[in-house]
């Protein structure tokens, strides 16, 4: 099922809610749910913030020079976060801010490239990898307000280079 990107869904529907198509709208009631299922599962409920993992702390080759306590109480928090939000907020990675501001910037002048561009990085069916929406797995599914580009970077023979931009110059 081909599904039209968010900008050309942006543009059908005149900035009104009411022709937001049904496939991207989550109920109120549906979210709830799965919050008290969650919670009824053992993990945590939902919080207003994703939850932040020290990368420091975590377990590399050497061992870290935190006590084994930390390590432990770490890899506890990354455990909770992957489980009850399947993602983290990483402090001490060893990326600097500009580097990071650099990044933010290259994907920003990608995303606002013509679409005829960004098609041409599209991903194939049953491909995770390149430009695109949600792989819709059921047509019950609630999809994401949202376009990707997903790109493996290691391990480095792994990375299918036809999706990567030759725009923006600095991607």
């Amino acid at each position: 099922m081909e599904m039209k990107t968010v900008q050309e869904l942006m543009a059908a529907s005149n900035g009104g809610p009411e022709t937001v198509p049904e496939r991207f709208v989550r109920k109120a009631e549906g979210v709830e749910k799965a919050a008290a299922e969650a919670e009824a599962d053992g993990l945590l409920p939902l919080a207003d913030e994703a939850p932040i993992i020290d990368l420091s702390l975590l377990p590399p080759s050497p061992p870290p020079p935190a006590s084994a306590e930390a390590v432990a109480d770490e890899l506890q928090s990354f455990h909770s976060a992957l489980t009850s939000w399947g993602c983290f907020q990483a402090i001490n990675h060893g990326m600097t801010g500009s580097f990071l501001d650099q990044v933010r910037e290259v994907a920003k002048e990608f995303f606002a490239l013509p679409s005829e561009e960004k098609q041409r990085y599209l991903r194939a069916d049953g491909d995770m990898e390149g430009y695109g929406s949600d792989i819709i797995l059921s047509d019950q599914q609630v999809l994401d307000w949202t376009d990707r580009l997903y790109l493996t970077v290691y391990p480095e023979d792994r990375r299918k280079l036809d999706y990567w931009p030759q725009k923006p110059d600095l991607f």
